[in-house]
């Protein structure tokens, strides 16, 4: 009752302190200052005065109305729009919104979300609206929520499947997913939800097309109104907390936008934003409750302090996987980013005393190959992360990376069809006869190969390990030569072979300074002993059916030997 009391005094005492004009708000820092404050808020232009005040560049696809969108002068508006302008406004900075592909932002590949380029490369200091999801928080950070959120099921007009929302099992049903939004596996997951296919669609038009032309039976997404489509009336929720602006990790952004925005709100004009919104653009914004009327819930998340440094900023170190390849690094049931590799980097990071975090990122933006060469992604190269996790030192790729000391010992073998029809022999000297097959940005390549020695004749290049699986199943490959190890469909041949110099390690940008620092921490964490008992506790979490091909105990440690 306190709390609602406060509220309410702070709500009638800040309107009185504001000076409207139209949507243009005059405020009086001494005054706003003191009675946000009741609401855990500090001035916000001492909280925004240590972030350097560049010009801030938001961005919208300028296709959701009311939010954002083109209306009938050609003009971008809408109550995203709007609400940036307000907020920066109160913290003086000098804000804009303009256009973009909303996959800038973020991008779906094979039911894993991406950050998009344009947001990764800085061309933006965020993306307004965009629902607070657990998996989503692995690959961005995000302002507080300034909208409510729900996610619903579409389906052909007259739901012809007779497809039920409340059913636990959707495993017969194909669902559609749109690229980029948060309504996908993992929420389905989170759920409770049994599922089979799920189908991607690039954009509203596909995934209505998809519909009712019968390629898919249900799209799961963000929107509870589609033209031409019957949106079940069930509402599930895939966020946390509400919908917020999506930031690159370790952006500044929040730490301005925060303040500003809980001064905004607190001062009751969100709420008339919020009003006036639907009055301009013919339907209601999904607004907070306004204070008097907020849950506990939401009134202890504004609440909470907003950290600012006035200090030089310490750098936040980045790493990158794909996210594909479990144990090493996976999303769980709830989708959140775990693993081997990220349990390492905490350990490892904690020793050095720096500040590091785990991200999602495609294979290609660390490593391309094309032909027989191998280049530097460009997620690299551009700064997006500082290093990729899991690669390995080999002497075509210290041509244009740098690594860390190893951290697991590696090697490959050769994978044959069941009973080894072709009869491939991998202590022969001559391969020449034979068709090998390997994934483009893979070290088992024909490189390695001649590194062992070998004389090859036919290389085949795949994509990826499905491609490489069928093209030996086939027959259209003899062997495939991998350092995959539990292939059930395929038979391992005796012998192991090493393409690395030392193992799998982290590969930067030549001239990083990352390995000066991690190499020593990593030191002291396998001298102590702490390494390999980390490496045993690993497994038994994974019940002890994976054993993680870690280095040697150092008593047992040959140290002319090579990993």
């Amino acid at each position: 009752m306190a709390i609602f009391q406060g509220l309410c005094f702070v709500l009638v005492l800040a309107s009185l302190c504001l000076c409207t004009h139209g949507y243009t708000l005059t405020y009086k820092t001494e005054l706003l200052g003191h009675k946000v404050m009741q609401l855990g808020i500090d001035d916000p232009w001492k909280e925004a005065s240590s972030i350097k005040k560049d010009v801030q560049i938001f961005v919208s696809d300028g296709k959701k109305k009311p939010y954002s969108f083109i209306n009938d002068d050609g003009v971008l508006v809408g109550f995203d729009v709007d609400l940036v302008k307000e907020v920066c406004l109160i913290v003086d900075m000098e804000c804009h919104t303009i256009l973009a592909p909303f996959t800038d932002c973020v991008f779906t590949d094979r039911n894993l979300d991406y950050a998009g380029s344009g947001l990764m490369s800085g061309w933006y200091a965020g993306c307004p609206g965009y629902e607070i999801t657990m998996d989503r928080m692995n690959e961005f950070d995000f302002t507080l929520p300034y909208l409510t959120t729900s996610d619903s099921f579409t389906v052909a007009p007259g739901n012809p499947k007779e497809f039920d929302p409340d059913a636990d099992d959707y495993s017969q049903f194909t669902l559609l997913h749109l690229t980029g939004a948060p309504s996908n596996a993992q929420c389905l997951t989170r759920l409770g939800k049994k599922f089979g296919n799920i189908i991607l669609a690039q954009n509203l038009p596909e995934a209505k097309e998809a519909l009712l032309n019968g390629t898919a039976d249900v799209l799961f997404s963000p929107r509870n109104r589609i033209y031409g489509l019957e949106v079940l009336p069930q509402r599930v929720q895939c966020s946390e907390a509400g919908a917020g602006i999506m930031l690159k990790k370790g952006s500044d952004v929040a730490k301005w936008w925060n303040p500003g925005f809980k001064a905004f709100y607190a001062s009751g004009n969100y709420n008339k934003l919020c009003q006036e919104a639907g009055l301009k653009y013919g339907s209601a914004p999904r607004c907070l409750d306004p204070p008097e009327l907020a849950s506990p819930e939401l009134l202890s998340l504004l609440m909470k302090e907003t950290k600012t440094e006035t200090v030089e900023k310490e750098h936040l170190w980045k790493f990158v996987v794909s996210g594909r390849v479990a144990p090493y690094s996976f999303l769980n049931e709830k989708g959140v980013l775990t693993g081997f590799t990220k349990a390492m980097l905490d350990n490892v990071c904690s020793r050095a005393g720096k500040k590091c975090t785990l991200i999602l990122a495609e294979v290609d933006e660390c490593t391309v190959r094309k032909g027989e060469l191998l280049f530097p992604g460009r997620g690299l190269m551009s700064g997006w992360f500082d290093a990729c996790t899991g690669y390995f030192n080999t002497p075509d790729r210290s041509n244009s990376w740098d690594f860390t000391s190893p951290y697991l010992v590696s090697f490959g073998t050769f994978k044959v069809a069941p009973g080894n029809p072709t009869g491939f022999d991998p202590a022969s000297y001559d391969f020449s006869e034979y068709t090998i097959v390997y994934a483009e940005t893979a070290i088992t390549n024909d490189h390695c190969l001649h590194r062992l020695h070998k004389k090859v004749g036919k290389m085949m290049i795949v994509t990826g390990p499905e491609e490489a699986q069928e093209a030996v199943l086939n027959g259209t490959a003899s062997a495939w030569f991998t350092k995959e190890l539990n292939i059930k469909t395929l038979e391992t041949l005796p012998g192991e072979f090493h393409c690395e110099n030392v193992g799998t390690s982290i590969m930067a940008k030549k001239g990083s300074q990352l390995p000066g620092w991690w190499n020593p921490a990593f030191a002291e964490f396998y001298d102590s002993g702490d390494y390999n008992r980390f490496c045993e506790e690993q497994s038994k979490m994974y019940g002890g059916k994976f054993t993680f091909p870690c280095l040697p105990k150092p008593e047992e440690k040959n140290r002319q030997t090579q990993f």
